[in-house]
């Protein structure tokens, strides 16, 4: 290593968390359960897009995605609780599961779009 070693926790002590996420009293406490709207669509850098299309390719690679999709998307839907909360609660849960498979998926569909559109340095095969 070139450098030194900073653990995660050194290189955001509790403290200054704290005073970032609820330095202003009750107010800053309510803030951090305000919704929060996402702004973007979640798309990663294109290169990282076509790496994952690429990798979607290769035997390994669509082993690990369709693995991916077992465990998410694939799963039954089982949301039912006791309460209306635990419902509640295990339904967001899943919601949010979902919506990184499906990010995963749009960023493999981004990235078969960016290669489809890469056209050959050389001039060749068209």
């Amino acid at each position: 290593m070139s450098g030194p070693f900073i653990p995660p926790r050194a290189g955001q002590p509790f403290d200054l968390l704290e005073q970032g996420a609820a330095g202003n009293g009750w107010e800053g406490v309510e803030e951090l359960f305000k919704p929060f709207l996402q702004t973007g669509n979640l798309q990663p850098a294109d290169e990282v897009a076509k790496f994952m299309a690429a990798l979607r390719r290769t035997p390994q690679g669509l082993a690990m995605f369709e693995w991916m999709m077992d465990i998410s998307l694939r799963q039954p839907l089982r949301v039912v609780g006791n309460t209306i909360e635990q419902t509640a609660l295990n339904a967001s849960v899943r919601q949010g599961i979902n919506g990184y498979a499906e990010a995963v998926l749009n960023a493999i569909a981004h990235g078969e779009k960016l290669m489809k559109q890469t056209k050959p340095q050389n001039g060749a095969g068209e």
